[in-house]
């Protein structure tokens, strides 16, 4: 977003094909969905850490999430039940969060709430890949379903289910390439994320569902091969 005025932005998005009145729609999404980029440091700071160093390990990965988790949740209680903290958190960045989160706890608590769980829960490689269904498939799903949906699904659009399981097969590929079996742990991983994403009831968070059920559909799908998930 910052690479392109709104006019310039709202230029691209004709020459891509997309009609005049979803154009808004669009703009709005990827500035939120850019903003959720950020979530991005989770698992790449994981994949590095467990990689490339020997004091990073999943002990010490969950105790950092549960600490930031748990810091964050308390400036959510206080956004939601001190006037001055939530006018300041409005002012700052209120643009980037839906209306129905203004007043309740928002997507980023269960985001981070999700990597610990899944830090605690799966394998790391696992974990890595879950997240990444979330912030990139998700970003893929909301991103071709406002701009090509034409098939709807409740509220969704099979375009964007299908966006999002062709970027997490991808990433998921390359994440699992040296697992035996991987393409299929790939395929239910990635399969479970777009279903979650497609289904998932207005009540709960999709940014805890979404990484939490693909997890537990690796692992499920690894154990029932009898494959093991290489870290």
């Amino acid at each position: 977003m910052l690479l392109f005025t709104k006019k310039q932005l709202t230029n691209l998005l004709r020459y891509l094909g997309i009609g005049v009145k979803r154009v808004p729609r669009v703009i709005k999404e990827l500035r939120r969905k850019g903003f959720h980029v950020v979530g991005l440091i989770i698992p790449l700071v994981l994949y590095v850490g467990i990689n490339y160093t020997t004091f990073f390990t999943k002990e010490v990965a969950l105790w950092i999430m549960s600490t930031i988790t748990l810091v964050y949740f308390i400036w959510e209680m206080l956004r939601l039940n001190i006037p001055a903290v939530k006018e300041f958190c409005m002012r700052t960045y209120g643009g980037m969060m839906r209306e129905k989160e203004k007043d309740r706890i928002n997507g980023s608590f269960f985001y981070l709430l999700g990597s610990t769980l899944c830090i605690y829960a799966f394998n790391p490689t696992v974990t890595i890949a879950s997240l990444l269904f979330l912030i990139i498939g998700d970003f893929s799903a909301a991103l071709i379903g406002l701009s090509y949906g034409k098939t709807k699904i409740g509220n969704k659009s099979l375009e964007g289910t299908c966006a999002m399981f062709l970027s997490c097969l991808l990433i998921s590929l390359v994440l699992f390439r040296d697992c035996n079996l991987g393409e299929q742990l790939a395929f239910w991983g990635s399969l479970a994320a777009s279903l979650v994403e497609l289904f998932n009831p207005s009540w709960i968070d999709d940014n805890l569902t979404i990484p939490c059920f693909s997890g537990l559909a690796i692992h499920f799908m690894a154990y029932r091969l009898g494959t093991e998930i290489v870290c």
